[in-house]
């Protein structure tokens, strides 16, 4: 399943963030598609697939403790329709 998460932080967390960065290795199950950091600063955005809920679960957990992350379950709008019609909406 697809994930595009937003990841926000305060300002004073920012160091704790890039050290995260630093060791960022996603674990097996997850497939990171790309990534975007908010050039104003404190937010970030990944698009990645997750394999299995312990896999999200391992990949977003260790950020709990300096990010907030909203994350929100995602197709591909040409999927959603294809998906739309074979149900018959």
């Amino acid at each position: 399943m697809l994930f595009f998460d937003i990841s926000t932080w305060d300002p004073q967390d920012s160091e704790k963030v890039i050290e995260h960065f630093k060791n960022l290795k996603p674990p097996a199950g997850i497939n990171v598609i790309n990534q975007w950091v908010d050039l104003n600063g404190g937010r970030y955005f990944i698009l990645y697939e997750a394999e299995s809920n312990e896999a999200y679960a391992e990949f977003n957990i260790p950020w709990s403790d300096v990010c907030l992350i909203e994350s929100v379950p995602v197709m591909e709008s040409t999927d959603f329709i294809k998906l739309m019609i074979s149900k018959g909406l």
